[in-house]
């Protein structure tokens, strides 16, 4: 025993004098509510990989609180929703049935909070990206998805996804959009927004996504990425919806 005694000493020099335990993590925590402020419990909060298969997983308090320890590092998106509230579930009245929150490329490289709120219009495929050259902005893409469109199909088109996505049109016409964009809760000045009919599919209809010009943020950043949260409205139908893109900073020689 004597004998290997220089050897764990020179392991624990080489580990910095200290024990590892495995991989580091981090705390994702934080309370799920609609639009009007009220809690909305027994969500799912799910992170998930970029094949959509769920990397963490928990579900909301009664006063829709959650929280998640997960390792630290990059994931694809974040998701939270009340499952029977979901269309294609069909097991509420149709005028309570909600879609999805998200957040995209999510970095988990410290403990943080996300106040997920989601109502009626679903946020999808958001991203945020810098073109090199010309104003000094920054464009966000994402597709604005309305539950009222969905679910005034019949029962059998918007509660089977290939029959919904082949006959459905989900899209928010130009007209009644708004956007609101924050980054790192400064909001934004939005200078156009502009309609891009995006193909999903053969034998599937076009989706109306939008790209949204903006300014860039006049706020230096305290970490290697900021996150923008999209907030949307359909007045149409008097819908809201949101989401975030964690978008990592450029870094050039």
């Amino acid at each position: 025993m004597k004998s290997l005694l220089p050897l764990l000493l020179l392991i624990l020099a080489a580990c910095g004098g200290e024990a590892t335990y495995g991989p580091e993590t981090v705390t994702i925590s934080g309370h799920v509510t609609d639009f009007d402020g009220n809690p909305i419990d027994n969500s799912i909060v799910q992170i998930k990989h970029r094949d959509f298969s769920p990397a963490y997983q928990t579900y909301t308090d009664k006063n829709g609180y959650y929280s998640l320890e997960v390792e630290k590092g990059r994931y694809a998106f974040m998701y939270v929703i009340r499952p029977e509230e979901y269309p294609r579930n069909n097991a509420v009245p149709t005028e309570d049935m909600r879609l999805e929150f998200w957040a995209w490329n999510l970095i988990a490289d410290r403990d943080m909070t996300i106040d997920p709120r989601y109502h009626k219009l679903e946020l999808y495929g958001t991203t945020v990206f810098g073109p090199i050259g010309g104003y000094d902005g920054l464009m966000i893409y994402f597709r604005p998805m309305s539950v009222t469109k969905n679910v005034s199909y019949a029962d059998e088109i918007f509660t089977d996804k290939a029959a919904a996505e082949r006959k459905t049109d989900v899209s928010v016409r130009p007209e009644y959009l708004e956007v609101r964009v924050m980054a790192d809760g400064e909001e934004l000045n939005v200078n156009s927004i502009t309609p891009v009919e995006e193909f999903i599919g053969r034998g599937k209809p076009t989706i109306t996504g939008y790209l949204v010009q903006v300014d860039a943020p006049t706020s230096p950043a305290d970490k290697p990425y900021i996150v923008f949260r999209v907030e949307a409205g359909n007045t149409e139908y008097g819908e809201r919806g949101e989401n975030l893109y964690f978008y990592e900073l450029p870094e050039y020689n």
